[in-house]
């Protein structure tokens, strides 16, 4: 559908509109009926937001998220419904138009936060943020200002509650997989605190399930914040999160046995001083750790420590009436440790290359941004801005930095319609944290580099309706190699050097009332990449995405929530199993694989809903919600895998077949949650 022809048009459209107009699309959390419009023009293109509070044109209020079918009332898996979105019911983690999951920042009060996931073996299944904690949360899929940095295909930027400073609260949750507490209350007169804990008791529900395998994977995490106005310009905020995880993994045999342990943390202080009510001043320092131990019983392990710590401080200024400035500068000291030895299966035949590292190297690293928000005019406004990164670490004879400018365009022809687009260079440097160690590489190079192209609209004739349109196109360069996710089958992975997407995202919602509400998105996509001089589809390459969802209030205190969601099925590599008859009876088989992302998986769809009920009382308010992911119980798969059948009595192998691996069936849920 798209050509060479379709670049051509994007970027001349961007050259005679000054890099053109671009799209944007913003869902907040309001408590209020009527939403309040900005005075100003928002140019960030591709943002999704999810607000506690008052809020702009339409809005998604996060008491919505909240009611949403979701595993765990995940915040991460609350982005899976925007469009351009692909992730599996599996996993947290998602990517976003034509990116790996590695390519997305998460940013936790303006800390970036490393691997912020539990589960690493089953994929990263729950991330380690609560949605009780959130108050904003922020999803920029392109075209996103200088200010943000890192990765080069999309933020997620959360933002925690304010601690209550009036009185003592808790609030307890028990869902299917985890339970959680959360307490908060004030710090003298001055401040406030919150501490939230949370257990997951997957082990638990495993162990009742006669299964081939035995799983036994547990996790916990931790997250605290302290809040302290030292006087009326100058506040403190002390935050520190910590996850933990192990699990163990008994097979049929001994190369599917798995032990592994995760440790995850990091502690940062913000100090914000105030000039007035235009302009103030962030000062972060942080520290943290990140270790993995992981062993198979192949005698195969991936063992990584990791250290870092650093400072960081940035500046926002609305002293001038059209212009929002913002500059930051930033260190980090990193040390890294890896001992890695995996055996992979090279590609096309049943032979394993053994993949060895043995790293230990520390270094530091510098950034900087700055950028302008302009208001050109009260239907015109421009954000211009760039970003430097340099690392101490890299290969000698490789530049040392990266500069990256950005410029964004937004447009207001009409009172109802907002033109957006933006161009921008992204970089997304190798640092000690993530060598790409599984594909060889113990040694920093240049940074991962993407180019967004965006044109879009904004539509909304009225207050409770919004139509959004965005066409985009994304190159990547200079790619490293990608996030491994284990798991009992078996993997090809490939080493890309160069890829591209583009394609359309489509987002409808319409308030019918304040009871009821309706959402329409849709995405189409082209997702490939360069191997070898041979042209491939990605892992995340998605061709159509469809989501239909609608929210009713039946009462004050009933709620009701549905969804449809359809998308057709992602590349996968064929398995191939050849027998061969044995002397002594029975069969051998001989695994092999086709083409690599030759053939596609079904088509997705699933059903889901949920009610939630609230119970309010005179001291305390309880919450309950049922629901049912995949409500007709449809097969949908998630990948194939060989499998062999053996004789009961001789266990010799009597055929060689191949199996799907299902995604979820249908799963019905209960959970509660008591706040005082």
């Amino acid at each position: 559908m798209f050509s060479d022809n379709f670049r051509y048009l994007i970027c001349s459209i961007l050259y005679v509109l000054f890099f053109g107009t671009s799209s944007f699309l913003v869902v907040l959390a309001q408590e209020e009926t009527e939403p309040i419009q900005l005075e100003k023009i928002v140019v960030t293109p591709g943002r999704f937001t999810i607000y506690e509070g008052a809020a702009a044109r339409l809005s998604l209020p996060k008491e919505d998220i909240e009611r949403f079918p979701l595993i765990d009332n995940d915040v991460m898996r609350a982005a899976h419904i925007f469009p351009g979105v692909v992730s599996s019911d599996y996993s947290a983690r998602f990517s976003v138009r034509g990116g790996e999951k590695d390519d997305i920042s998460v940013r936790l009060d303006g800390m970036e936060l490393y691997n912020p996931y539990h589960l690493q073996d089953f994929g990263g299944a729950v991330s380690l943020i609560g949605l009780d904690l959130i108050q904003r949360t922020e999803l920029l899929i392109g075209g996103f200002p200088a200010e943000y940095g890192e990765k080069m295909s999309g933020v997620f930027d959360i933002t925690t509650k304010t601690p209550n400073t009036e009185k003592l609260s808790a609030n307890f949750g028990l869902d299917l997989i985890n339970a959680t507490a959360m307490i908060e209350g004030p710090f003298s007169k001055k401040g406030g605190w919150i501490l939230s804990v949370r257990r997951g008791y997957v082990d638990l529900i495993l162990a009742l399930m006669n299964a081939d395998e035995k799983y036994k994977p547990q996790y916990a995490d931790i997250y605290g914040k302290l809040e302290y106005q030292l006087t009326q310009a100058d506040t403190l905020t002390f935050n520190g999160l910590y996850g933990w995880d192990t699990n163990r993994i008994r097979g049929e045999g001994i190369d599917n046995d798995l032990d592994s342990r995760y440790d995850n943390s990091t502690a940062w202080t913000r100090w914000r001083r105030t000039f007035g009510t235009s302009s103030w001043t962030d000062v972060f320092v942080f520290a943290g750790t990140s270790r993995q131990d992981r062993a198979t019983g192949r005698s195969d392990f991936d063992n990584r420590d990791f250290r870092f710590l650093g400072t960081k401080a940035e500046f926002t200024s609305n002293t001038f009436k059209q212009h929002t400035l913002r500059s930051g500068i930033a260190w980090r000291w990193l040390a890294a440790q890896y001992q890695y030895n995996v055996q992979e299966r090279q590609a096309g035949i049943n032979v394993y290359n053994p993949i060895l590292a043995d790293v230990d190297e520390r270094g530091s690293e510098f950034k900087a941004f700055l950028q302008d928000e302009w208001q050109l005019h009260p239907r015109l406004a421009l954000n211009i801005g760039g970003r430097y990164v340099a690392q101490s670490y890299r290969e000698t004879g490789i530049q040392s930095y990266e500069i990256g400018p950005r410029i964004a365009l937004a447009l207001k022809p009409t009172k109802n319609l907002v033109l957006r687009s933006a161009w921008g260079l992204y970089h997304q440097p190798v640092h000690l944290m993530g060598l790409p160690v599984e594909d060889g590489v113990e040694t920093v190079g240049r940074a991962e580099q993407a180019v967004h192209y965006i044109l879009g609209a904004e539509y909304a004739p009225t207050n409770n309706f919004l139509l959004h349109v965005e066409v985009y196109y994304n190159t990547f360069a200079n790619l490293a190699g990608r996030m491994r996710e284990f798991g009992r089958q078996d993997h090809i992975f490939v080493s890309p050097e160069s890829g591209h997407a583009k394609g359309v995202d489509l987002f409808v919602t319409h308030a019918i009332s304040n009871r009821l509400t309706w959402t329409v998105g849709y995405a189409y996509a082209i997702a490939k990449e360069q191997v070898e001089n041979e042209t491939i589809f990605r892992q995340y390459d998605r061709r159509h995405s469809f989501a239909l969802s609608s929210s009713h209030q039946l009462s004050p205190a009933w709620y009701l929530y549905l969804s449809w969601r359809f998308h057709t099925g992602e590349p996968t590599t064929p398995l191939i199993h050849k027998e061969t008859r044995l002397p002594i009876g029975g069969i051998a088989c001989e695994r092999q694989f086709g083409d690599t992302r030759s053939e596609r998986l079904p088509a997705y769809h699933s059903l889901d809903f949920r009610i939630t009920k609230q119970n309010p009382y005179r001291r305390w308010e309880m919450t309950w919600y049922f629901q049912i992911l995949n409500l007709y119980n449809h097969t949908n798969v998630d990948h194939y895998a060989f499998s062999e059948i053996q004789d009961e009595k001789t266990g010799a192998i009597i055929d060689c077949v191949i199996e799907e691996e299902p995604l979820f069936p249908i799963v019905p849920t209960l959970g509660i949650t008591v706040a005082f």
